[in-house]
């Protein structure tokens, strides 16, 4: 009877189908424990979408999930209350890893929200009569350290001081082929707690980093608060500043479909973040919670700080990012910024449908009330009944009729057309 070291039990059977039998008994073990804590306890439920018998698919593509990833990009900015020598060594570890975490993403195609302390657009700034940032409101309260709020700041620019100014980085996270989302973190990674903030403050933030933008011709759209303090009381301001989509953190709450605030701001729920655990694979763990949000039509988010050791990006991130790709490559995942999933799923929101079939063809017409010019277009899914493929496909936008391949719409097993079409489509008219 053979012995495996690696499982350390002996096998009847060979060593690799030992080992399989005792890693799926881990992850049950690992599912259980899950479950216990309430991790997969269900969120927000998309709300039903179907008019005369077509389906608007909660997610892009009639994907079952969603998986988004943000990354805290803040240098120096978050890490102010550490002594100097272990703040840089942070920063420092983070302008290496951004590089590196950029090539990985690029390797599997997967675009994610990139948080950025708005600070770090400035390739320099300057001190005015003794004070950094004079013109910036303070926050009327801040329990991390004594003095001025600015008193860190260099003033100085990127070559002397470049973990704090990064519009270096900035552009190659521009530059990537995938299509990353610069989102923001703040201008100077502010506290939206009641007692560190106030709408002054806020809205002087938004404003500086709309300027600091401005030159690379971004726009805000989504926001990530800092040290993860939900500052949700704001976002009738937020929304004013063109903010779509902010990053959730919930205590019972880890997979839900985004859920939309009355000003027209998306919560995009917390699922986990990137670290390295001691007593299990954080791969399982990944794998449960993406393999439960396509059992619950939820949304899947991983948040990390790039300034994490590069261990974790080389193992449990790229292992991570495998699963994704594998579900996404199944057709159940759909990978998206918190910026893209917010646009969908307020389109879906603003769109209704009327159909009528007549013969051989079926004519669909589509109003919309979709805020264009702050959502942007995104594409939406209709899901139609169909047993097979359309030899024409037309769409109508503006005015103007657009013929569509046949090939860019497919047929499930179910019977049904998954067509993909813009936002602003006004007639859609299948030929059979």
């Amino acid at each position: 009877m053979a012995f495996n070291p690696a499982c350390r039990i002996r096998l009847s059977q060979p060593p690799v189908s030992g080992c399989f039998l005792i890693k799926l008994a881990q992850k049950r073990v690992l599912r259980s424990i899950f479950s216990l804590k309430g991790n997969f306890a269900p969120g927000a439920a998309p709300q039903k979408k179907v008019f005369d018998g077509i389906e608007i698919a909660p997610f892009w593509n009639a994907c079952s999930a969603a998986a988004s990833i943000s990354a805290d990009f803040e240098l120096n900015w978050a890490f102010r209350s550490l002594s100097a020598e272990h703040r840089d060594r942070l920063g420092a570890a983070e302008r290496l890893n951004v590089p590196y975490i950029l090539d990985l993403l690029s390797e599997f195609s997967v675009p994610i929200t990139w948080a950025t302390v708005g600070h770090l657009f400035l390739a320099s700034c300057v001190r005015e009569e003794e004070t950094a940032h004079r013109d910036m409101p303070r926050p009327p309260f801040n329990e991390r350290w004594q003095g001025d709020w600015y008193k860190h700041d260099p003033c100085s620019d990127l070559r002397r001081d470049p973990l704090w100014y990064a519009p270096d980085l900035i552009e190659q996270v521009m530059r990537a082929k995938v299509g990353h989302e610069v989102g923001s973190h703040s201008f100077s990674h502010i506290d939206f707690s009641p007692q560190t903030s106030n709408p002054e403050l806020v809205e002087r933030e938004m404003e500086q980093c709309l300027a600091a933008m401005a030159p690379l011709g971004l726009k805000l759209r989504s926001l990530v608060y800092p040290f993860n303090h939900m500052g949700h009381s704001y976002h009738d301001l937020l929304h004013k500043f063109g903010i779509i989509a902010v990053r959730h953190r919930d205590d019972r709450i880890r997979l839900s479909y985004p859920e939309r605030s009355a000003c027209g701001v998306y919560k995009i729920y917390e699922s986990m973040n990137l670290r390295s655990a001691n007593r299990y694979n954080y791969r399982d763990k990944a794998e449960l919670f993406i393999d439960h949000a396509v059992e619950q039509g939820s949304s899947y988010h991983l948040w990390f700080h790039p300034s994490d050791p590069r261990s974790v990006f080389e193992k449990e991130f790229y292992e991570i990012l495998q699963i994704i790709q594998r579900q996404r490559e199944a057709g159940n995942v759909w990978v998206a910024t918190m910026g893209d999933l917010a646009s969908y799923c307020e389109a879906r929101e603003c769109i209704s449908l009327e159909s009528k079939s007549e013969r051989d063809q079926r004519t669909i017409q589509i109003r919309s009330s979709l805020n264009a010019e702050k959502y942007g277009i995104p594409e939406v899914t209709l899901v139609v009944p169909a047993k097979t493929m359309p030899k024409r496909i037309q769409r109508q936008i503006d005015g103007t009729w657009v013929e569509t391949k046949p090939d860019a719409a497919r047929i499930k097993r179910n019977d049904t057309l998954i067509l993909n079409v813009p936002a602003v489509t006004q007639t859609v008219i299948l030929t059979y």
